[in-house]
């Protein structure tokens, strides 16, 4: 064979290649010979100009191709749908497609670890950002470090993180991963790199503050081993921004005592898997499993959470967990302008559905509704973020288009949080990057935090302005759970428990990570709740074990009134006894760090506030907010009310006397199917009908073994029967809190002839043969009055029957009797 490539060689290239050929020939300019070198065919060893790789990938390609024939073959001779066929090739599409991006993105990562100013050159448009932030900068020596000290950080790394943490939090998600144990861990040779350094300088005190690109593309090959299947990982890819906080500064080595670090946004995480985890290796199946691992991730590491690493004994570090808010960003997405055509028509014509995509730094991520075929969609949804550092913050906009399996990209933009600062609101039109054209329009305002009691007062006035203001927060909870203590060992298991806590202020819900094995658990978990009702809502934290079910091992209620009684509005550190359903509990508690701020658009901690008993002063200051506040357009568009006389009118009771909250009727009390909370009003400035599914209460339980998944569908009939509208399903409840608002625009005259079906549901599976309806309620409108607000209780009505009639909108006054038509 070698002489074959031999001869070969000489006749496409007219030399000898034999030893006496060599002691003869000229000498050969280097840069020809490189040149020379880089075409010249390498040694085959199996067939002509190729490889033992070559062979087998392409007997990959062979059966892979044989496979699908075959598979089309035994559905054709089953007499199988074509839909089955079609399905399967779809599959094998995109699963190749994804497989050619992820090769891509892993061949661009792994140029950069091997060279990175080479890379650069070849890739102006993909420069890092030392490139072109001047305050950003190399950090090449530390990289060399990293590189020389991988090798041992691979058996910390080992213990300290995958055994002693990734093991036990795997175990707790799931009681079929109980045995949930790694079979390989090599980490490879290839170590992470930290594309760019940038040490802030100004405004830092006590502290050295530096924020790090961490990205890895490395050679690393993990096993795991799951009731005997054996699931396995490799070319991990990871991308994060990661701040350091170097922190007390001491006069004594190391100079400072500990090492706190986070990540500002969720990390970019992906993988292959290998082994029996190539049966996961499916469209929606991949994806679930990256969204489970990136919770977790952000469950430890993601602001507000932190890490801290104390390096000296002596100096208390218990305050740098905690969370240091510095404001609230309301962004409002109202609309976008001359859109991408996403979907394409045989005939050149087209649409999207749209939907925007709105976040910060920390966790939180949050979505719009999706508006079908349209490229001038209009949302009006309001999104409020947690501000934890205002210097680099950034409100990011991405627009999709929604499709089965991936979604298309429509364009993004970005707003910085620190131009806000100096307006306090701004409303603007961000011209889309990233695409050829398009535009979105927003609404954004800042909130600075207060300790002041007489600041709810002022955001109780703001808020009001706003149409959606059953929404919109007041106030910031912060919850720190330091541990807890003596916690009993499962009754089922007879073992220590898999600890984690749920943290609950109504409909919104926080999680810890999961301890494995521990009474005496320390978790060091920051949750930052955003409150639209602090003198009414209740903190509830249940402590759970992941091995026994979730079962509930005790529980914590307290009213976030009593947090906003006290002076400072905090309650530091303090142990909380936690309370049993089934048992008491012994010496039970758990320890917890709580803080109250209240949202003020002023920066100031000592604003006035108008008292109740002068209502033409606060008439007055309420005018003077709305005229204050910037962008009337947004009047205009109906995102804040833009009517002052209705303000007056509004102001002219104190809240105790306002006929908003309607009294319980008599027959609420004997209702055999529960009552739901409904608010209804006609917004005559917009023609539009504005109905509110606030709670449900006392509804049947139609679940087999849980409490019902609640939701309720909202239809207006005859005229808007297919306009339907559906509540968020709440779980395992019989008195759901739902605070949802939907809208259908038309004239009084119409309102007027139509009636408001409510019809409350249970969520049950597919397959499940549970009850579905659990209540049913029809309102007659003929008496919808435009200048009155009605939120009262009204009982639910057998399901899909009409013996209850129909029942009128209920004000609060004497004249109008709730009678049955």
């Amino acid at each position: 064979m070698e002489n074959l490539a031999s001869n070969l060689k000489e006749k496409l290239t007219g030399t000898s290649f034999d030893a006496n050929s060599e002691k003869t020939a000229p000498p050969i300019n280097p840069g020809v010979l490189h040149q020379f070198r880089k075409i010249q065919i390498p040694l085959a060893k199996i067939g002509l100009g190729s490889t033992e790789a070559d062979l087998v990938q392409m007997a990959k390609k062979y059966l892979e191709i044989v496979g699908l024939v075959l598979f089309v073959w035994i559905f054709g001779y089953f007499h199988f749908s074509v839909s089955w066929i079609l399905l399967a090739v779809f599959i094998y599409l995109f699963r190749q497609r994804q497989r050619s991006q992820f090769k891509e993105r892993h061949r661009m990562l792994n140029e950069i670890n091997k060279n990175e100013e080479q890379y650069i050159k070849a890739r102006l448009d993909e420069l890092p950002s030392w490139v072109f932030f001047p305050d950003v900068e190399r950090a090449e020596w530390v990289n060399k470090i990293i590189k020389q000290a991988w090798p041992y950080a691979n058996k910390y790394m080992d213990k300290a993180i995958f055994h002693d943490i990734m093991i036990p939090m795997i175990r707790s998600t799931s009681p079929a991963l109980s045995d949930f144990s790694f079979e390989k861990l090599d980490l490879g040779e290839i170590p992470p790199r930290i594309g760019g350094v940038k040490v802030y300088t100004d405004n830092v005190r006590d502290q050295i503050m530096m924020d790090m690109e961490v990205f890895y593309a490395g050679d690393a090959r993990i096993k795991s081993k799951v009731k005997g299947i054996v699931c396995g990982i490799k070319d991990i890819q990871f991308v994060g921004e990661l701040r350091v906080i170097l922190s007390p500064l001491i006069n004594t080595i190391p100079l400072f005592g500990a090492v706190t670090y986070f990540f500002l946004r969720k990390p970019s995480i992906d993988f292959k898997l290998t082994d029996a985890g190539t049966l996961m290796d499916i469209p929606g199946l991949n994806d679930l499993m990256l969204v489970q691992i990136n919770d977790i991730v952000a469950s430890m590491m993601v602001l507000p959470n932190r890490q801290v690493f104390p390096l000296v004994t002596d100096i208390p570090t218990g305050h740098l967990r905690w969370s240091n808010p510095q404001g609230v960003v309301r962004v409002i997405v109202i609309e976008a302008h001359n859109l991408v055509k996403a979907d394409i028509t045989l005939l050149g014509k087209g649409k999207s559905d749209p939907f925007v995509k709105v976040k910060t730094q920390g966790n939180v991520e949050y979505k719009t509704k999706t508006m079908n075929n349209t490229t001038d969609p209009r949302w009006n949804e309001v999104f409020e973020f947690v501000v934890e550092q205002s210097e680099r913050d950034v409100v990011d906009f991405e627009i999709y288009d929604e499709d089965p399996g991936k979604d298309d990209f429509l364009g993004r933009a970005q707003f910085s949080i620190n131009s806000l600062l100096e307006q306090q609101s701004v409303e603007t039109e961000l011209t889309l990057k990233d695409v050829k054209k398009g535009s979105l329009k927003v609404f954004l305002q800042y909130f600075h935090l207060s300790t002041q009691r007489s600041a709810l007062d002022i955001i109780e006035r703001t808020n009001r302005q706003m149409i959606k203001q059953e929404k919109l927060s007041k106030a910031l909870l912060v919850v720190f759970i330091d541990r807890c203590t003596n916690l009993p060992a499962s009754k089922k298991t007879r073992r220590e428990p898999n600890p984690f806590c749920r943290i609950q202020v109504d409909n919104t819900e926080r999680k810890t990570h999961t301890l494995e094995s521990q009474t005496n658990p320390s978790f060091e978990h920051i949750s930052q709740i955003l409150c639209s009702n602090p003198l009414q809502q209740q903190l509830k934290i249940e402590v759970r074990d992941a091995r026994s079910n979730n079962d509930i091992i005790g529980y914590l209620e307290l009213p976030i009134k009593n947090i906003l009684d006290t002076d400072s509005m905090t309650i530091d550190t303090q142990e909380f006894p936690l309370k049993s359903s089934t048992e008491p509990l012994d010496r039970v508690s758990i320890v917890l760090r709580l803080s109250l701020h209240i949202l003020s658009p002023v920066n100031s901690n000592a604003s006035e506030s108008p008292t109740a008993s002068t209502p033409l002063v606060e008439n007055s200051n309420r005018q003077n907010t709305v005229a204050e506040l910037p962008n009337k357009s947004i009047l205009e568009n109906n995102l804040i009310t833009d009517s002052s006389s209705k303000f007056a009118n509004e102001q002219a009771t104190t809240p105790e006397n306002r006929t908003l909250l309607v009294a319980d009727d008599p027959d609420l009390e004997s209702s055999q199917f529960g009552q739901v909370k409904v608010g209804i009003r006609y917004a005559a400035n917009r023609k539009a009908l504005s109905v509110t599914i606030y709670a449900c209460k006392d509804l049947i339980n139609v679940h087999e073994q849980n409490l019902p998944d609640a939701y309720v569908r909202v239809y207006l009939i005859p005229d808007f029967k297919k306009d339907k509208k559906k509540t968020k399903s709440v779980h395992d409840t019989v008195d759901p809190v739902f605070d949802d608002l939907f809208e259908w625009s038309a004239s009084l005259s119409d309102i007027h002839q139509q009636h408001l079906l409510i019809s409350v549901k249970n969520n049950s599976p597919l397959f499940a043969s549970e009850q579905t309806y659990m209540g049913d309620l029809q309102i007659d409108l003929s008496n919808l009055d435009a200048e009155k607000n009605s939120i009262a209780w009204y009982a639910l009505q057998e399901p899909n029957t009409s013996a209850g009639g129909l029942i009128k909108i209920k004000y609060d006054t004497p004249n109008n009797v709730q009678t049955h038509l």
